[in-house]
């Protein structure tokens, strides 16, 4: 009896002292948030007109384009271009190259590209803190092959970095399911459904694939695009959301955010608040009970996503484990963009020894292809199509005229869906000198001067091999 009552007193006196624990870095946290820097109105703003779930029954594609006509209204009246700095890269600033209404068009807004000869219809869905020009390039190329593409703003995105703060889960698959609708309108309709998603939209993508027939009132896709999918992300968002405990006050406001930083990218935020983090994770356990069912999965269409092999943001592993090795046998198709495995390359890098390839043969026979592009030798730059097909077991080798550029050794999670020559992320400059390209720009100087990190601008923003992903695209779709 003794001995149970010391034992009840030493499990009291850890609990207690794990919650006290717990309690002060809590607090250093919330307290540390406030060395961040000065929260201006891009980070305050809660639009008033922005959609929710709640909406949907009443809201059309008309109606949706209605309420960013509205949200830019509240926009221009919260966030003034006067008082701003005369930076050439304020996002806010109408002077700015970065003001989105100074490009072609301002792409944080919804759109639809229409083909000349429609033979499909697409729903394109944009990443996290990103807007719909994420998708410029894939919707291009899906609307030269005759599809007629509706590209959604998720809700939160697009016009101030704060609505992010008020944005949940439902309100992204309500909007999705929105553009599934007015997507059924256009011609081409009756000929099949694609469905593309990068980052958080792949996650979006698959959550719809996996309750169309079954819940929602449109139609299934027959085929999804995934690019770096958000399978699953990093463990911290399980936490993303402990801030509001405290965060609603004045004093630890900061606590919401993980980075508050320049806005200087026109279409994606760079800021960052915690609330996302936890829809995200949110949504992401609602779409691994479904991939237990399995007369959910009997029943999803094939996939073909491109993914590189180290990924900062999301768990590239997931895509195997959790959705890929729950796919029905059938069309479906992996690409891994592996690291630049040259002597020079690897020597500066830490990695695993064990290889991509070495990897999927340990998983083989597979139900899917898996596609690795991958250094020819240890000695060379040059890139190889190592495919393993399925149900064998060794690879079958294709040479490319691909190549690692110079000083590139890996993708990024954020480059997979960016052409090299593209106008902001590409690293390669057209010769229009009125635009920076924040994929070419390598700034200078002492460090811990800057408030981006060098990680910021290290980070690879476009995708060297696009146009074979856009050539494996166009031929997977071909197949019947």
């Amino acid at each position: 009896m003794k001995l149970v009552k010391t034992l009840s007193k030493l499990i009291l006196a850890v609990a207690g002292f794990l919650v006290f624990a717990i309690c002060v870095i809590y607090f250093v946290r919330a307290f540390d948030s406030r060395s961040l820097r000065d929260l201006e109105p891009e980070h305050q703003v809660k639009f008033e007109a922005e959609f929710r779930a709640g909406d949907e029954a009443e809201t059309d594609w008309q109606a949706y384009l209605a309420i960013e006509d509205a949200l830019y209204a509240e926009l221009e009246q919260n966030i003034h271009d006067q008082g701003r700095s005369g930076s050439a890269v304020d996002r806010y600033s109408s002077a700015s190259q970065m003001f989105p209404a100074s490009y072609d068009r301002n792409w944080n807004r919804s759109y639809v590209l229409r083909a000349d000869e429609a033979r499909g219809v697409a729903v394109l869905l944009h990443g996290l803190t990103d807007s719909p020009y994420s998708m410029r390039a894939t919707a291009q190329l899906l609307m030269r092959n005759g599809f007629n593409v509706v590209v959604p703003r998720m809700p939160g995105h697009g016009f101030a970095v704060g609505g992010l703060k008020h944005a949940r889960w439902e309100d992204w698959t309500a909007a999705v399911r929105v553009a599934v609708r007015h997507a059924e309108t256009l011609p081409g309709a009756d000929q099949g459904l694609v469905m593309a998603g990068y980052s958080n939209g792949g996650l979006l993508a698959l959550d719809f694939s996996l309750r169309c027939e079954r819940e929602i009132d449109v139609a299934c896709p027959e085929r999804v695009v995934l690019m770096s999918p958000a399978i699953a992300v990093t463990p911290a968002t399980i936490v993303a959301n402990w801030h509001s405990a405290v965060s609603w006050h004045p004093y630890f406001e900061k606590f919401a955010w993980l980075h508050v930083l320049p806005e200087i990218d026109p279409f994606k935020f760079t800021s960052f608040p915690k609330q996302p983090g936890w829809e995200i994770f949110s949504l992401a356990r609602r779409v691994y009970a479904m991939l237990e069912d399995k007369e959910r999965t009997d029943n999803l269409p094939p996939f073909l996503t491109f993914q590189s092999a180290v990924d900062n943001t999301v768990s590239a592993v997931a895509i195997v484990d959790t959705l890929y090795s729950q796919l029905p046998p059938g069309p479906s198709k992996l690409v891994v963009y592996d690291i630049n495995r040259s002597d020079t390359a690897a020597h500066l890098m830490e990695i695993s020894n064990r290889s991509t390839h070495e990897f999927f043969r340990t998983q083989a026979p597979l139900n899917y292809e898996v596609t690795i592009l991958g250094n020819r030798s240890r000695s060379s730059d040059v890139i190889d199509a190592f495919s393993l097909l399925p149900g064998e077991s060794q690879y079958e080798v294709e040479p490319t005229d691909l190549a690692w550029p110079l000083g590139d050794f890996s993708l990024s999670h954020i480059a997979v869906p960016f052409m090299p020559d593209d106008p902001l992320y590409g690293n390669i400059v057209t010769g229009d000198e009125t635009r920076i390209v924040l994929g070419a720009l390598q700034p200078r100087g002492e460090a811990g001067v800057l408030s981006l990190t060098s990680d910021y601008f290290l980070r690879a923003r476009s995708n060297p091999f696009f146009d074979y992903q856009a050539a494996t695209i166009e031929q997977w779709l071909a197949v019947d």
